[in-house]
Protein backbone atom coordinates (compact mmCIF):
# COMPACT_ATOMS: atom_id res chain seq x y z
CA UNK A 1 0.00 0.00 0.00
CA UNK A 2 2.76 2.42 0.95
CA UNK A 3 4.67 1.49 -2.19
CA UNK A 4 1.63 2.31 -4.36
CA UNK A 5 1.23 5.67 -2.64
CA UNK A 6 4.93 6.43 -3.08
CA UNK A 7 4.84 5.54 -6.80
CA UNK A 8 1.75 7.70 -7.31
CA UNK A 9 3.46 10.65 -5.62
CA UNK A 10 6.59 10.23 -7.76
CA UNK A 11 4.57 10.05 -10.98
CA UNK A 12 2.53 13.11 -10.03
CA UNK A 13 5.73 15.05 -9.31
CA UNK A 14 7.32 14.06 -12.63
CA UNK A 15 4.12 14.93 -14.46
CA UNK A 16 4.07 18.40 -12.92
CA UNK A 17 7.74 18.95 -13.72
CA UNK A 18 7.25 17.96 -17.36
CA UNK A 19 4.20 20.18 -17.70
CA UNK A 20 6.00 23.14 -16.13
CA UNK A 21 9.10 22.59 -18.25
CA UNK A 22 7.01 22.44 -21.45
CA UNK A 23 5.33 25.74 -20.64
CA UNK A 24 8.65 27.34 -19.70
CA UNK A 25 10.16 26.18 -22.98
CA UNK A 26 7.35 27.67 -25.04
CA UNK A 27 7.73 31.02 -23.31
CA UNK A 28 11.53 31.33 -23.29
CA UNK A 29 13.74 28.72 -24.91
CA UNK A 30 11.90 28.56 -28.19
CA UNK A 31 12.88 32.18 -28.76
CA UNK A 32 16.45 31.81 -27.53
CA UNK A 33 19.34 30.78 -29.84
CA UNK A 34 21.15 29.60 -26.72
CA UNK A 35 18.50 27.06 -25.90
CA UNK A 36 19.80 24.26 -28.14
CA UNK A 37 20.32 21.83 -25.26
CA UNK A 38 16.83 22.53 -24.01
CA UNK A 39 15.45 22.02 -27.52
CA UNK A 40 17.15 18.65 -27.69
CA UNK A 41 15.67 17.69 -24.33
CA UNK A 42 12.19 18.81 -25.37
CA UNK A 43 12.50 16.88 -28.63
CA UNK A 44 13.49 13.82 -26.63
CA UNK A 45 10.34 14.18 -24.50
CA UNK A 46 8.23 14.67 -27.63
CA UNK A 47 9.67 11.50 -29.14
CA UNK A 48 8.91 9.68 -25.90
CA UNK A 49 5.34 10.97 -26.03
CA UNK A 50 5.03 9.74 -29.61
CA UNK A 51 6.61 6.36 -28.95
CA UNK A 52 7.57 5.63 -25.31
CA UNK A 53 10.66 3.43 -25.06
CA UNK A 54 12.94 2.10 -22.34
CA UNK A 55 12.61 2.94 -18.66
CA UNK A 56 11.72 6.56 -19.41
CA UNK A 57 9.03 5.32 -21.78
CA UNK A 58 7.47 3.18 -19.07
CA UNK A 59 7.33 6.21 -16.78
CA UNK A 60 5.88 8.36 -19.57
CA UNK A 61 3.16 5.77 -20.30
CA UNK A 62 2.17 5.71 -16.62
CA UNK A 63 2.15 9.50 -16.47
CA UNK A 64 -0.15 9.71 -19.48
CA UNK A 65 -2.57 7.32 -17.77
CA UNK A 66 -3.02 9.90 -15.01
CA UNK A 67 -2.54 13.06 -17.08
CA UNK A 68 -5.20 12.23 -19.70
CA UNK A 69 -7.79 10.84 -17.31
CA UNK A 70 -10.02 13.93 -17.45
CA UNK A 71 -9.71 14.21 -21.23
CA UNK A 72 -10.53 10.52 -21.59
CA UNK A 73 -13.62 10.73 -19.38
CA UNK A 74 -14.81 13.91 -21.11
CA UNK A 75 -14.39 12.27 -24.51
CA UNK A 76 -16.35 9.18 -23.48
CA UNK A 77 -19.10 11.38 -22.05
CA UNK A 78 -19.48 13.11 -25.44
CA UNK A 79 -19.75 9.79 -27.26
CA UNK A 80 -22.79 7.64 -27.96
CA UNK A 81 -21.71 4.09 -27.13
CA UNK A 82 -24.09 1.25 -27.97
CA UNK A 83 -24.02 -2.04 -26.08
CA UNK A 84 -22.01 -4.87 -27.67
CA UNK A 85 -20.14 -2.50 -29.99
CA UNK A 86 -16.78 -3.35 -31.49
CA UNK A 87 -14.43 -0.59 -30.37
CA UNK A 88 -10.90 0.28 -31.50
CA UNK A 89 -8.56 2.70 -29.76
CA UNK A 90 -5.68 4.08 -31.80
CA UNK A 91 -2.75 4.88 -29.50
CA UNK A 92 -4.00 3.44 -26.22
CA UNK A 93 -0.93 4.65 -24.28
CA UNK A 94 -1.17 3.53 -20.68
CA UNK A 95 -4.60 1.95 -21.25
CA UNK A 96 -6.71 4.37 -19.20
CA UNK A 97 -9.39 4.96 -21.86
CA UNK A 98 -9.82 1.20 -22.29
CA UNK A 99 -10.24 0.90 -18.54
CA UNK A 100 -12.80 3.71 -18.56
CA UNK A 101 -14.72 2.02 -21.38
CA UNK A 102 -14.81 -1.27 -19.49
CA UNK A 103 -16.29 0.56 -16.50
CA UNK A 104 -19.38 1.37 -18.58
CA UNK A 105 -20.39 -2.32 -18.46
CA UNK A 106 -21.71 -2.22 -22.02
CA UNK A 107 -20.28 -5.61 -23.02
CA UNK A 108 -17.92 -4.04 -25.53
CA UNK A 109 -15.41 -5.89 -27.67
CA UNK A 110 -12.40 -3.60 -27.28
CA UNK A 111 -9.28 -3.60 -29.43
CA UNK A 112 -6.28 -1.33 -29.12
CA UNK A 113 -3.16 -0.63 -31.14
CA UNK A 114 -0.09 1.38 -30.16
CA UNK A 115 3.42 1.64 -31.63
CA UNK A 116 5.13 1.43 -28.24
CA UNK A 117 6.12 -1.83 -26.55
CA UNK A 118 6.33 0.03 -23.23
CA UNK A 119 2.77 1.32 -23.61
CA UNK A 120 1.66 -2.21 -24.41
CA UNK A 121 3.20 -3.55 -21.19
CA UNK A 122 1.62 -0.81 -19.05
CA UNK A 123 -1.83 -1.12 -20.68
CA UNK A 124 -1.69 -4.91 -20.44
CA UNK A 125 -1.07 -4.73 -16.70
CA UNK A 126 -3.90 -2.36 -15.84
CA UNK A 127 -6.38 -4.26 -18.04
CA UNK A 128 -5.10 -7.78 -17.33
CA UNK A 129 -8.43 -9.23 -16.14
CA UNK A 130 -10.31 -8.00 -19.21
CA UNK A 131 -7.58 -9.36 -21.49
CA UNK A 132 -7.79 -12.76 -19.83
CA UNK A 133 -11.58 -12.71 -20.18
CA UNK A 134 -11.28 -11.93 -23.89
CA UNK A 135 -12.95 -8.53 -23.62
CA UNK A 136 -9.81 -6.58 -24.57
CA UNK A 137 -7.31 -7.31 -27.33
CA UNK A 138 -4.11 -5.24 -27.50
CA UNK A 139 -1.58 -5.10 -30.33
CA UNK A 140 1.64 -3.29 -31.16
CA UNK A 141 1.44 -1.60 -34.55
CA UNK A 142 1.00 1.58 -36.54
CA UNK A 143 -2.12 3.46 -37.57
CA UNK A 144 -1.00 3.56 -41.22
CA UNK A 145 -1.08 -0.27 -41.45
CA UNK A 146 -3.89 -1.52 -39.21
CA UNK A 147 -3.95 -5.33 -38.81
CA UNK A 148 -7.76 -5.55 -38.92
CA UNK A 149 -10.29 -6.60 -41.52
CA UNK A 150 -12.38 -4.18 -43.53
CA UNK A 151 -15.65 -2.76 -42.15
CA UNK A 152 -15.19 -4.28 -38.69
CA UNK A 153 -15.43 -1.58 -35.99
CA UNK A 154 -18.49 0.35 -34.83
CA UNK A 155 -16.52 2.97 -32.92
CA UNK A 156 -12.93 4.21 -33.11
CA UNK A 157 -11.17 6.47 -30.61
CA UNK A 158 -8.06 8.55 -31.34
CA UNK A 159 -7.34 10.57 -28.20
CA UNK A 160 -4.27 12.84 -28.13
CA UNK A 161 -2.61 10.75 -30.81
CA UNK A 162 -3.20 12.09 -34.35
CA UNK A 163 -0.75 14.92 -33.62
CA UNK A 164 2.06 12.34 -33.69
CA UNK A 165 1.16 10.40 -36.86
CA UNK A 166 3.73 10.37 -39.65
CA UNK A 167 1.09 10.60 -42.39
CA UNK A 168 -2.24 12.02 -41.26
CA UNK A 169 -4.21 11.19 -44.41
CA UNK A 170 -2.84 7.65 -44.61
CA UNK A 171 -3.81 7.07 -40.99
CA UNK A 172 -7.36 8.26 -41.58
CA UNK A 173 -7.63 6.15 -44.75
CA UNK A 174 -6.73 3.05 -42.75
CA UNK A 175 -9.22 3.93 -40.01
CA UNK A 176 -11.90 4.50 -42.66
CA UNK A 177 -11.15 1.06 -44.12
CA UNK A 178 -11.68 -0.83 -40.85
CA UNK A 179 -14.84 1.07 -39.84
CA UNK A 180 -18.27 -0.45 -40.49
CA UNK A 181 -20.71 1.41 -42.72
CA UNK A 182 -22.52 3.30 -39.93
CA UNK A 183 -19.64 3.70 -37.52
CA UNK A 184 -18.14 6.73 -35.78
CA UNK A 185 -14.60 8.01 -35.30
CA UNK A 186 -13.90 10.12 -32.21
CA UNK A 187 -10.84 12.40 -32.32
CA UNK A 188 -9.98 14.35 -29.17
CA UNK A 189 -6.96 16.42 -28.23
CA UNK A 190 -5.70 19.31 -26.15
CA UNK A 191 -5.84 22.53 -28.14
CA UNK A 192 -2.37 23.64 -27.06
CA UNK A 193 -0.84 20.38 -28.30
CA UNK A 194 -2.46 20.86 -31.72
CA UNK A 195 -1.17 24.44 -31.79
CA UNK A 196 2.33 23.23 -31.01
CA UNK A 197 2.65 20.01 -33.01
CA UNK A 198 0.50 20.82 -36.05
CA UNK A 199 -0.32 24.55 -36.20
CA UNK A 200 -1.68 24.17 -39.75
CA UNK A 201 -4.62 22.33 -38.18
CA UNK A 202 -5.36 24.85 -35.45
CA UNK A 203 -8.50 25.92 -37.30
CA UNK A 204 -11.05 23.10 -37.10
CA UNK A 205 -12.01 23.38 -40.79
CA UNK A 206 -8.47 22.28 -41.75
CA UNK A 207 -9.01 18.83 -40.23
CA UNK A 208 -12.56 18.77 -41.61
CA UNK A 209 -11.17 19.08 -45.12
CA UNK A 210 -8.79 16.14 -44.86
CA UNK A 211 -11.47 13.95 -43.25
CA UNK A 212 -13.98 14.73 -45.99
CA UNK A 213 -11.30 14.11 -48.60
CA UNK A 214 -10.78 10.65 -47.12
CA UNK A 215 -14.50 9.95 -47.53
CA UNK A 216 -16.13 10.63 -44.17
CA UNK A 217 -19.66 11.91 -44.60
CA UNK A 218 -20.31 14.16 -41.61
CA UNK A 219 -18.22 15.88 -38.94
CA UNK A 220 -19.33 17.54 -35.71
CA UNK A 221 -17.00 19.61 -33.55
CA UNK A 222 -17.32 20.10 -29.80
CA UNK A 223 -14.89 22.00 -27.65
CA UNK A 224 -14.29 23.72 -24.37
CA UNK A 225 -11.51 26.00 -23.22
CA UNK A 226 -8.84 23.30 -23.26
CA UNK A 227 -9.97 20.46 -25.52
CA UNK A 228 -11.45 19.90 -28.96
CA UNK A 229 -13.36 16.83 -30.09
CA UNK A 230 -14.43 15.69 -33.55
CA UNK A 231 -17.33 13.27 -34.02
CA UNK A 232 -16.74 11.83 -37.47
CA UNK A 233 -19.37 9.70 -39.21
CA UNK A 234 -18.44 7.29 -41.97
CA UNK A 235 -21.92 7.57 -43.45
CA UNK A 236 -25.03 9.63 -42.81
CA UNK A 237 -27.91 7.63 -41.34
CA UNK A 238 -31.19 8.12 -43.14
CA UNK A 239 -34.20 7.74 -40.84
CA UNK A 240 -37.41 6.55 -42.30
CA UNK A 241 -40.07 9.24 -42.54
Amino acid sequence: MLNDIFVTMILATIQELLSTYFEFYLIFFQKSPKGEVSKMFIQYLINQSKKPSGIVGQVIAKIWTSYFKKLSLWTIKQTTIIDNSRVLEIGYGGGSTIKNLLALNKHLEIHGIDISKESYQVAKRINSDAIQNGDVHLRIGNVDALPYQNDYFDLVFAIQTHIFWDDLKKGFLEIYRVMSSHSTLIIACEKEKINYHMPEYTATHALDNILKNVGFAKIEVRQNQNWVLYIVYKAISVDAD
